[in-house]
C-alpha cells in the first residue's frame, strides 16, 4: 500500500484483493499500486474501513450529517448500541462517517462508553481504547491518524474528589478542507471484552 506524499492513500488493485472490493470513489490505474502489499494487518483493517461496502447503520455504524454551531464546540457522532459492532470490511470497529463538513476544521476523536458510571482507577487504566481516522477530499481517502491507548486515571483532588476516569481520545490533530469523514474505534475493558464507544467528530474552533 503506497501512499502519497501528502498522507493521502489511494486503495486501488492491491485493497481490492485484499478486502474484497474496490473502493469505487477512488479508483486509481497504478500497475506499481497493484503489486504492493498492505504493511500490516492491523493496518490493513483500518483501512479496509472507507470500503463501499462497510456498513454505516446500527449495530455496526452510523452516518451523521454535521451541524456547524455558529460558536463554541459541538459534536457530531454516534455510539454503538451495543459491543456486537463486527463486519467483514470492518472487523471489530463500530464506524461513524460524518457528512456536510463544507471544508471547515473537525477533529476526530473515539470514546468508551463504560457499563457503569463508578469506575475507579484500576478499571479506568484497564480500558484499551483504539481508533482511526479518514478524511475525503479530492476523490481521495487520506489518513488522519490513529491512537492506541488506555483510560487516563486523575487522582482525587479538589475539582474531582473521587477521582475521574477519561476514556475519551482525539485521533490525530484535526484537519480542515474534507467533505466527511470516517472515523473507527473499539474500546475492551480489562483489554479483553468489547465496549459500547461513542466516535465521530467535534466542530468548532473557539468558544462563544
Amino acid at each position: 500500500m503506497r501512499f502519497l506524499p501528502s498522507a493521502a492513500f489511494v486503495f486501488a488493485a492491491s485493497l481490492a484483493t485484499a478486502c474484497g472490493g474496490p473502493l469505487e470513489e477512488a479508483q486509481v490505474d497504478d500497475s506499481s499500486v497493484a503489486d504492493e502489499s498492505i504493511a500490516s494487518q492491523e493496518q490493513g483493517m483500518d483501512e479496509s474501513c472507507v470500503n463501499p461496502g462497510v456498513v454505516l447503520a446500527q449495530p455496526d455504524g452510523a452516518a451523521v450529517t454535521a451541524v456547524h454551531p455558529s460558536c463554541g464546540y459541538l459534536d457530531a457522532a454516534a455510539a454503538s448500541n451495543d459491543s456486537s459492532y463486527d463486519q467483514t470490511d470492518c472487523p471489530n470497529r463500530f464506524v461513524t462517517e460524518v457528512s456536510g463538513l463544507g471544508g471547515k476544521f473537525a477533529q476526530p476523536f473515539v470514546e468508551v462508553i463504560p457499563a457503569s458510571s463508578n469506575v475507579g482507577e484500576s478499571a479506568c487504566k484497564g480500558v484499551a481504547i483504539i481508533g482511526s481516522a479518514f478524511g475525503y477530499k479530492n476523490s481521495l481517502w487520506y489518513s488522519m491518524g490513529s491512537v492506541t491507548t488506555t483510560g487516563n486515571w486523575i487522582p482525587p483532588g479538589v475539582f474531582f474528589p473521587n477521582g475521574l476516569c477519561i476514556l475519551r481520545v482525539n485521533i490525530g490533530s484535526g484537519g480542515t478542507g474534507y467533505s466527511k469523514i470516517r472515523v473507527t474505534g473499539v474500546g475492551a475493558a480489562l483489554g479483553a471484552f468489547k465496549t459500547r464507544v461513542r466516535t465521530g467528530v467535534r466542530l468548532g474552533t473557539s468558544s462563544c
